[in-house]
Parts: structure tokens; C-alpha cells; sequence
């Protein structure tokens, strides 16, 4: 693993500012704006895909595993694969030892730097993160992009349920907790580079776990690595959501145009009167397979060493530390924590 040395922060640092951040605290009232609205078609829309996940939540009502432990699995999931690891084991374990040692290292002086850059913009930046955020849930719930233009009319029945959304998704959220840790703990095993519900399946993911109890995770303080882990992530859905790259010269002129086109829809959606009919159903029927494979995988973790889970390193640091690198690899096109250590390394 590399370490993030001088001239590789330099170089990050020199690309960031030419970010436009000023321009982008211009728009910070059609960005909350914006977000507001897509936030509510985006409850509306997971209130209605939640009413078909009853069955789900039925069937995976004996998951004996505690949230806290499927989260520390998935901050393991998540950091073998960000840094290429998967299929899990004892090498994949001595390798993530000596990458803790150097981002030990090398994180302070990193959320130093992008703090120092990023947080005049902060207000803007949690208003962008906050609307990418519901564009693409809505989008992975309905199939519709509310960037494109003339799309607003075809979820006017979500809007028009967007009032009563939140009591719905309450009691949405409570009956089908148990399925959603179901499947946060079928997608860390997939990123894990194991099939849960396959043969074998369960005994694969026990003896990653194990593998995993020697990680010695790293002693630096969380501090603001979530506040910049949300500006980045910000930066970095502008391109994968918008296709906008924020370093282009065209950036802010693009996102204007895309602000227009999401306020229009919005508009048309909250009064339109046509039905989105259609798009439910799609999303119902997504929610029908997920329900399905709910069952599965709550009957595989059955065979699982829940102590075991329970056990693991606390990996939350190593992981957002790990995303934060993946933004602005993408945001930059810098890795900082690259495959292989620079010329001249020090560390290794």
C-alpha cells in the first residue's frame, strides 16, 4: 500500500482548488430548494416500495444478529473490496495491517488539508450531497432520472401521497428492519467475494471473519472525516449521478441547467394529476425479488458464528477513510492510497 506523501498531497490539494466552491455557494438556495422537493418524492416513493416488503420482513423476523455487528461487517466488506481484497483471508488481513499503519500516518494531514479547502462550501456541498442523494434513490426505486427534462408529470402520484409519506415510511421502516439487515448482510458477504446463499456459503463468510480478528484497525480519531467524507461524496455523485465533473470549466453552467430541469419536474409533479402507475410497479416488483432473497439469506445466517461477527475490529475509520480516497480518486483522478507505494517511499 502506498503512503500519501508530500508531493502526492500537493498535487491533490493544487487540483482542488480549482473547484469552483464560490459559484457553488451562489446556488445554495436552488440547491436546498431543490433537495427539499426531491427529498419528498424520495420518501413517497420508498413508502410506497415499502408496502410490498411485509413478507420480507416476515420472513426474516429470526435474524439473530445484532445492527451493530452487521455494521462492523460491512465496514470490513467495504474496505477489502475499495482496496481490491476480495476473496477475504489471511492475506488479505496482513495486507490491511500495513495499510492501517499508513493511513495512521497519513489521514490527519489529509483532513487537514481538505478541510482548510472544502469548508467555506460546506453549506452548498451538504445541500448538492442531500439532492444527489434522493435523485438517485428515486431514480433506483421508479426508474426515473428527475434531471431529465419533461419526467416530472410521471410521479405526480407520489407527490401527491408526499404528505403522508413520513407516517407511512415509519411504520414501513419498523416492519421491515429485520429484512433490511438481511440484506446488508447478503451484500457485505457479496463484497467479500462470497455467495451467502450458495453452498457453503455460510462457513466461507465464519472464516473471513476469523481471518479478520488479527486486523490491528488504526488509532487516529474520527474528528470531521464524516463531515468530509459527505462533502467529497458530494463532489464525486455530481459526476456518477449528473455526469458533471466539478473540476470542468463547464461545471457550474451545467449544473444550473441541470438545477432547471429538476425544478421543473418538480413542479410538474407536485401538480400534475396524471399516474405513475407504471413506475410503481416496477418498483414493486424489485421489492417482491428482494423480498424473496430476504428469506434466503435470513436462512443462511442461521449457520453463522454471530459471536463471531460481534467480535470483529472496529473497522469504521479504515473504511471512511478508505470511501474518502475513492471520491477523490474519482474527483481528481489521485488515488492516495494507490496499489502500489510511490518512488522514493519512506514507510514500507
Amino acid at each position: 500500500m502506498s503512503c500519501l506523501c508530500i508531493s502526492q498531497l500537493a498535487a491533490l490539494a493544487q487540483r482542488l482548488k480549482n473547484l469552483p466552491l464560490a459559484m457553488l455557494m451562489d446556488l445554495l438556495g436552488p440547491l436546498q430548494s431543490a433537495a427539499l422537493g426531491a427529498s419528498r418524492l424520495s420518501l413517497a416513493a420508498s413508502a410506497a416500495a415499502s408496502a410490498s416488503a411485509s413478507a420480507s420482513a416476515s420472513a426474516s423476523a429470526n435474524l439473530s444478529l445484532s445492527a451493530s455487528a452487521v455494521a462492523n461487517l460491512e465496514a470490513l466488506a467495504q474496505l477489502s473490496a475499495g482496496l481490491g481484497l476480495s476473496p477475504f483471508g489471511a492475506s488479505a488481513a496482513a495486507r490491511l495491517n500495513v495499510t492501517a499503519r499508513s493511513m495512521a500516518a497519513t489521514m490527519p494531514s489529509l483532513q487537514q488539508m481538505l478541510a482548510a479547502l472544502l469548508a467555506p462550501a460546506a453549506d452548498a456541498l451538504a445541500a448538492l450531497l442531500d439532492l444527489l442523494s434522493s435523485l438517485a434513490h428515486l431514480n433506483s426505486v421508479t426508474g426515473v432520472n428527475l434531471a431529465m427534462p419533461g419526467v416530472g408529470a410521471s410521479l405526480s402520484a407520489l407527490a401527491s401521497g408526499s404528505a403522508t409519506a413520513s407516517a407511512s415510511a415509519s411504520a414501513a421502516a419498523s416492519l421491515s428492519a429485520n429484512a433490511s439487515l438481511a440484506m446488508r448482510l447478503n451484500a457485505a458477504a457479496r463484497l467479500l467475494g462470497i455467495n451467502l446463499t450458495g453452498s457453503g456459503g455460510a462457513m466461507q463468510l465464519n472464516a473471513a471473519m476469523s481471518a479478520a480478528l488479527s486486523i490491528q484497525p488504526p488509532g487516529f480519531p474520527l474528528g470531521g472525516l464524516p463531515g468530509l467524507l459527505g462533502m467529497t461524496s458530494a463532489l464525486s455523485l455530481s459526476n456518477s449521478v449528473l455526469g458533471i465533473d466539478m473540476l470542468a470549466k463547464a461545471a457550474i453552467a451545467q449544473l444550473k441547467a441541470m438545477l432547471a430541469n429538476i425544478m421543473g419536474n418538480l413542479n410538474a409533479a407536485f401538480s400534475a394529476t396524471a399516474s405513475a402507475a407504471l413506475s410503481l410497479s416496477a418498483s414493486a416488483a424489485a421489492t417482491a425479488a428482494a423480498s424473496f432473497n430476504a428469506s434466503a439469506v435470513a436462512s443462511a445466517a442461521a449457520s453463522l458464528n454471530a459471536s463471531l461477527m460481534a467480535s470483529l475490529p472496529s473497522l469504521l475509520n479504515m473504511s471512511l477513510s478508505a470511501n474518502l480516497c475513492a471520491n477523490l480518486n474519482l474527483i481528481t483522478g489521485i488515488n492516495p492510497f494507490a496499489a502500489t507505494p510511490c518512488s522514493g517511499c519512506r514507510m514500507f
